[in-house]
């Protein structure tokens, strides 16, 4: 009996090491709607990067139309990691494991 719940609890580890490791490797670089903004997040939904091309700040119309250029490219690469970071929980295949009354379970 030990051995099995060892080795399913190595399963689930696993598991969830893959979860997260997939989750890592997220990197979404979406650009903003002029095309001179690239941000990039990762799975998470942090700002990890960002690109702007060479002579968008001074030739920028306006400073609030350049931090609305910024803003929307990030909320579209945010959006974006999250819908990934959903996809890769969903698709996470978890192992089986049975309820066992014989095995007292901690409760946190």
């Amino acid at each position: 009996m030990t051995v099995f719940v060892l080795e399913q609890s190595r399963a689930l580890v696993r598991a969830a090491d893959e979860m997260l490791d997939r989750v890592n490797r997220i990197r979404v670089r979406l650009p903003s709607p002029s095309g001179r903004v690239i941000p990039e997040v990762d799975g998470l939904g942090r700002l990890t990067d960002m690109y702007i091309a060479p002579g968008t700040i001074a030739t920028a119309a306006s400073v609030r139309d350049l931090a609305d250029d910024i803003m929307a490219a990030i909320r579209e690469s945010t959006a974006d990691a999250a819908r990934q970071h959903q996809a890769v929980l969903r698709d996470t295949t978890w192992p089986d494991i049975p309820d066992m009354p014989e095995v007292r379970r901690r409760h946190l």
